[in-house]
């Protein structure tokens, strides 16, 4: 099958405006299977309770009848199951759609061929949902394009609800620039259309797509191609006088603009292109940013992949400044308060099972920000984390259990991750031509 989806991408980067057809016959049982094998195993189970290990009892069985139902028609999307989850900043909610296990395993096969179409339009600056794509490596290729200095003005925009307004006339009217295959339309537009199961009630939203479905992020991609990605390289580049560069990661977005005009003139047009798409800017969440390396000291500073980024001067070479990555702290407490929500949920697990989890999101943690510069922020989360664990741990029974002192003994036969900058070395900023500050 890999060389069938390869063939795919082959023909859709020889000729970007052909249509295909017959796609929904890739969806047999040697398709199916792989998109099964590709699930997350112990993910939360839909509305039918059918779990990931359950399904695999009688594998063969089941996706031959999935596959049957396809071929004649009679598959039916289910309810997705709604539950709320903390957003980052630990204070709100956001909806998290859960579909039943057959879904999902349709879904992802469907996933695999439109990547395969897709990915041979999808422009460099996507970063996000993307196969082979990283959210830190993509901070530090921002971190380099904006180094030159060339770029002093950032627009950072965020939409508002973003997968709750994907209009579906427009969703389907993009996906028919590759697709000419009825049948597979129709089957995304029945996710599209199913209902939503909340507080025993099932809701039938007019636009949107659950977000959390495994559909549901390269729908998101390809909504956003059309709507924010095309409409920079192809119109607002070529309308300004300055140097443009860009990147997205799902709804969030920074342009990075030479000249303020340029800047100012996008960030006008911005809300009125939006709104086409039945779409709405986020204005808490959007600026504009003077990010002038000339002044570091008065430059300003935006938000994008859990990083602030800012100009700070060279502890080396106080004449000199460099594009600086430090954690947002928004995204600091956010961690620290889902960390403290693990902890005490697992106070009562036995030491040895709760410090291999605790290993491994640690690990986890200094793998993602663990950014040259960074080291401060890293320190604070390491000692803050530790408190914590000293706090709930401690509450293990009635009585206090050890004090800070013998809890600092401890630590050192439990072989935790230390905080560590996990990021290669890139060349320095001077050997690059970098200019005085």
């Amino acid at each position: 099958m890999s060389s069938t989806l390869s063939a795919l991408r082959a023909k859709a980067e020889k000729d970007p405006k052909h249509r295909f057809r017959a796609l929904a016959r890739l969806l047999d049982h040697e398709l199916l299977t792989e998109a099964f094998h590709r699930l997350k195993r112990k993910a939360s189970p839909g509305i039918d309770g059918v779990t990931h290990a359950l399904y695999a009892e009688n594998l063969v069985e089941n996706l031959v009848d999935l596959e049957e139902r396809l071929k004649q028609g009679r598959y039916r999307a289910r309810s997705v199951k709604r539950q709320w989850i903390p957003k980052a900043d630990g204070r709100k909610l956001r909806p998290l759609g859960i579909p039943v296990l057959e879904d999902k395993i349709v879904q992802q096969a469907v996933k695999m061929i439109l990547e395969s179409i897709w990915e041979a339009d999808f422009h460099d600056e996507s970063v996000g949902y993307r196969p082979g794509r990283g959210a830190r490596q993509s901070s530090l290729d921002l971190r380099e394009t904006l180094q030159s200095g060339t770029y002093r003005w950032i627009v950072e925009a965020d939409i508002r609800s973003f997968f709750d307004h994907m209009d579906h006339d427009w969703l389907v009217r993009m996906l028919e620039e590759r697709i000419a295959d009825r049948r597979l339309i129709a089957l995304i537009v029945k996710w599209l259309k199913a209902g939503v199961l909340e507080e025993g009630r099932v809701l039938h939203p007019a636009t949107g797509t659950p977000q959390g479905g495994v559909i549901s992020p390269i729908l998101a991609n390809i909504y956003l191609h059309f709507v924010q990605d095309h409409w920079i390289k192809r119109v607002v580049a070529r309308h300004c006088r300055g140097k443009v560069h860009f990147m997205r990661y799902a709804d969030d977005s920074v342009v990075c603009f030479e000249h303020e005009e340029d800047a100012r003139t996008y960030l006008r047009a911005l809300p009125k292109r939006l709104g086409k798409f039945a779409l709405q800017l986020a204005d808490e969440k959007s600026a504009l940013v003077s990010f002038e390396r000339w002044n570091p000291d008065q430059s300003g500073r935006f938000t994008f992949l859990g990083f602030d980024f800012h100009w700070a001067r060279s502890c080396k070479h106080k004449h000199y400044a460099y594009v600086k990555r430090v954690t947002n702290k928004e995204k600091f407490r956010a961690s620290l308060l889902a960390f403290k929500e693990w902890t005490k949920r697992s106070r009562s697990v036995k030491l040895p099972d709760l410090l291999v989890v605790l290993r491994r999101k640690l690990r986890g943690y200094w793998n993602y920000y663990g950014v040259r510069g960074n080291s401060r922020m890293l320190a604070k989360y390491d000692l803050k984390a530790k408190q914590i664990l000293f706090k709930w741990l401690n509450r293990r029974s009635q009585r206090r259990s050890m004090t800070w002192t013998q809890f600092g003994e401890r630590l050192k036969h439990w072989d935790l991750p230390p905080p560590r900058v996990v990021e290669k070395p890139v060349q320095a900023s001077l050997a690059n031509g970098s200019k005085p500050a």
